[in-house]
């Protein structure tokens, strides 16, 4: 998929002080920040999935807790 992308200047420079730095193109540096924050993204989610499901599984021993 193409699309354009506008950046603020400071943010362009600093994506274009990173991509030279990390000897690859703009481009490929951001696809590489989309698929870490999509990563962490789901990540969290199983997090989030997970305590739920302990919490629900807990609840009495968690109400305990809470009354001391």
């Amino acid at each position: 998929m193409a699309f354009t992308l506008t950046l603020k200047s400071d943010v362009e420079r600093r994506l274009r002080e990173l991509a030279e730095a990390e000897h690859r193109s703009m481009h490929k540096t951001v696809e590489v920040a989309i698929e870490a924050y999509l990563d962490r993204h789901q990540r969290d989610e199983w997090n989030r999935q997970a305590a739920r499901k302990v919490y629900a599984e807990d609840a009495e021993f968690f109400e305990m807790l809470g009354d001391r």
